[in-house]
Formats: C-alpha cells, sequence, structure tokens
C-alpha cells in the first residue's frame, strides 16, 4: 500500500496564517502576551501585584562638554624673563608630558627664525630642537638663502614630546598666543615655518595649503614675513622634495651679506 500522500496545490499564504492561528486556538492561546505572569498548572491565576512606581527622581542636566580655557596670564615682557618662565613654570601644556624641555636658541633679532612644532629625538634617545643630521641640511637651506647660522634663531613651538609625537588641537590656541609673544620678543626678519603641525597651528591651515603662498605672522603690531616649507627629517627621508623646499626658500627676501 502506498502511503505517500497524494500531491495537493500549493497552500496560500493566508490559508497557512489561518491554519497556524486556528492550531495556537487549539492549543489554549489567545493572547500573544499578558500583563501578568500565570501559573499554567494552577486552577486559578496567580495575580502578582504590580509595585508602585518610584517617585521621579531630580536629576541635573549633564554638563555641556566644553573645551579647556585658553590660559589668559600675563606672558614675561622680557626675553630673559620669558626663557626662564618657559623653563620652570609648573603650569605648562608641557608640565604634564615629559621633565624635559628643550629651550630655543640662537641671536635676538635674527635674520631668519626658525619654527618647528615639536623637538626630536636623535639616535640615542636625546631630544634636541634638531637632530645632527637635520640639524646639517637646516644650514644648508639657510646658507641658501645667504644666512649664517650664527644669525639664525631657532624655536619648537612645545617645549616638550609629547607620547604619542602629536598635541592635542585643544592646546593650540594657548602655545600660538605663546608663540606670537615669543616671536614679537625676538623680532626676526623673517620665519621659516616647518611641518604640517606647525603650518596648523599658527596658520590655521595644512602645510601643502600654506606653503603655496608667501605668509605673514602678525604679532604685537608687526608683521613680518614667514613661509611654510617640508621640515628637514622629511627632506633625508624623501629627497624628491627638496626641489619643492629650494622654491620655498626662494619666496623669501634674500639675504644680504652682513
Amino acid at each position: 500500500m502506498n502511503f505517500i500522500p497524494a500531491p495537493t496545490a500549493n497552500p496560500s499564504t493566508e490559508s497557512m496564517v489561518k491554519s497556524l492561528q486556528h492550531w495556537w486556538s487549539l492549543a489554549g492561546v489567545e493572547l500573544d502576551y499578558e500583563d501578568q505572569p500565570s501559573a499554567l498548572l494552577a486552577s486559578e491565576p496567580v495575580i502578582v501585584p504590580r509595585p508602585a512606581p518610584a517617585p521621579p527622581v531630580a536629576t541635573e542636566p549633564a554638563p555641556a562638554e566644553t573645551k579647556p580655557p585658553v590660559h589668559n596670564e600675563l606672558l614675561p615682557a622680557g626675553y630673559d624673563d620669558f626663557i626662564a618662565w618657559l623653563a620652570n613654570d609648573p603650569g605648562l601644556v608641557e608640565a604634564g608630558w615629559s621633565k624635559h624641555r628643550v629651550l630655543p636658541e640662537g641671536s635676538l633679532k635674527p635674520e631668519v627664525m626658525v619654527v618647528s612644532a615639536l623637538p626630536e629625538k636623535n639616535r640615542h634617545g636625546d631630544v634636541h630642537l634638531f637632530n645632527p643630521d637635520n640639524q646639517k641640511l637646516l644650514e644648508k637651506m639657510l646658507a641658501a638663502i645667504g644666512c649664517d647660522s650664527d644669525r639664525s634663531y631657532r624655536a619648537s613651538i612645545a617645549l616638550s614630546l609629547p607620547v604619542d609625537g602629536r598635541i592635542d588641537e585643544r592646546h593650540w590656541p594657548s602655545l600660538k598666543k605663546r608663540l606670537l609673544h615669543h616671536i614679537g620678543l625676538v623680532d626676526p626678519k623673517r620665519v621659516i615655518c616647518f611641518g604640517d603641525m606647525a603650518a596648523k597651528i599658527i596658520f590655521g591651515e595644512d602645510m601643502l595649503t600654506a606653503r603655496k603662498n608667501k605668509q605673514f605672522i602678525n604679532h604685537d603690531s608687526s608683521k613680518t614675513e614667514a613661509i611654510v616649507t617640508f621640515h628637514p627629517r622629511i627632506l633625508i627621508e624623501r629627497p624628491m622634495f627638496k626641489a619643492e623646499a629650494w622654491k620655498d626658500l626662494q619666496m623669501l627676501t634674500r639675504i644680504s651679506a652682513p
């Protein structure tokens, strides 16, 4: 005897839904949920009283996220006092990064002031404004525009190296204010700004945008011509950029012999 049922037409979706509802009804299920729990085997339903609602708790609105304020401290007016303040003040941004601070160096009223964002380490881990290899290339770059190294001044925007090698954007305004004051005390004729981070802090533009034109730095009612170009480190790692850096240097007014 053949127990295979004869093939039937495919049931419609509507008939399948009705069949499923009918099956659940036969099983005694008439609601998809109940507000109160019940014991299926008890003769009477178990009523569990709902707990009284808790009184509303007064909450204060969450404080809005704020940026750290730009310090409005009076920066030392004299150069020597300013350098001593950079070396010793415990409230500087860099105090939380490292105990070692790299101070600027060079002559006042220089032909060129060189600014980078951060100091850098040499092969032995010591921190300097520029490591020996980059310092040699820097001297060649200055000589190419007629400037001896003893007629220059070198500084970094931040005095210490942060762990991740970057300066958090929340610190940029205070560091820029400090740098502009620094430039005013040094009184250079020209400024060379090295690298992308320094360009963003000083001019609010990335390096590739800022280097397209000669820049000017306004400080203490004065205006100093400036350029943005590649850091010597990048020029050593990628010599193909040296021609581009030479174009940047040519935008500066050439320095005459002393």
